[in-house]
């Protein structure tokens, strides 16, 4: 069984599909108004993820692994329709997390996130004012991202259309829509007024925990490429099987099950984190 946030479904004669996180807002307004609101979710990022099922399902894909897998290893998929594949898959993953990180509830910037944006960018001004810039310099449609690099660095970067920068080798933990649907209701052609809107719905919380998430220790040196951290979110064990629940991808959830001894069970049931294999 896996379970993506509510919506849960199995291996076996259900139709299996990756799904849109749910929205924690019904408004962005006065930043982002509601119709592009509305028209983004329900049409643009459903229309991603519609078709990125459409074409997985063609090719008999059993989704056992999660999207950003997918993305990083394209290559388990048959040439066929894969430029289509890599274009609504870069279409659902750059739409989950734009929405993901935005917030209707102004927030401060945590401490800790704050200090690698000086450690990085010498000042908050300074990386609004790089991304804002490196955003303007899209051409026609694409996205800007603060993203970790191999070495744990935070950059700012550009893709065009829908490449993710999983395609790249960087994990994006942060980023700005700029094609012209994301903003062109409210403020025309103004793309930077868009942008200085747009920083002020902008969740740093969940961008810090991304990156939380995501940098690599340095204790498992030569086995990075092989793990990665997930945060437990709930345990339940009947008998000596344990049911894992883990978030992994923003804010959907992934079940495993682990059967262990009985002298194991008390440590499983207090576990916080755990490693898995990806």
């Amino acid at each position: 069984m896996v379970n993506y946030g509510i919506n849960k479904y199995t291996y076996t004669g259900d139709i299996m599909e990756y799904k849109r996180i749910n929205l924690d807002y019904n408004s962005l307004e006065p930043y982002i108004d509601n119709k592009t609101l509305d028209l983004h979710y329900n049409v643009h990022y459903k229309n991603y993820t519609d078709n990125l099922n459409k074409y997985l399902n063609k090719h008999n894909y059993k989704y056992d692994h999660n999207p950003i897998y997918l993305a990083k290893h394209i290559d388990i998929l048959p040439m066929e329709d894969r430029d289509e594949i890599l274009y609504n898959l870069g279409g659902y993953l750059n739409h989950s997390l734009y929405f993901y990180t935005l917030s209707n509830i102004k927030k401060e910037i945590p401490t800790p996130m704050l200090n690698l944006i000086n450690k990085y960018f010498t000042s908050y001004d300074n990386f609004k004012k790089e991304f804002i810039d490196m955003a303007l310099q899209v051409k026609g449609s694409g996205y800007t991202f603060l993203v970790i690099d191999k070495n744990n660095n935070l950059r700012i970067i550009n893709t065009s259309n829908q490449d993710t920068p999983y395609y790249y080798g960087f994990t994006p933990i942060m980023t700005i829509d700029v094609w012209e649907h994301s903003y062109y209701l409210k403020h025309n052609n103004k793309r930077k007024d868009y942008l200085e809107d747009i920083f002020n719905i902008i969740d740093y919380t969940k961008v810090y925990n991304l990156y939380l998430s995501n940098i690599s220790p340095s204790l498992w040196s030569q086995s990075l490429h092989k793990y990665f951290w997930a945060e437990v979110s709930k345990i339940t064990i009947q008998k000596n099987i344990v049911t894992i629940s883990l978030l992994y991808f923003y804010n959907h959830y992934y079940d495993v099950n682990v059967a262990v001894t009985p002298d194991l069970l008390p440590l499983a049931s207090t576990a916080s984190k755990v490693i898995l294999p990806v």
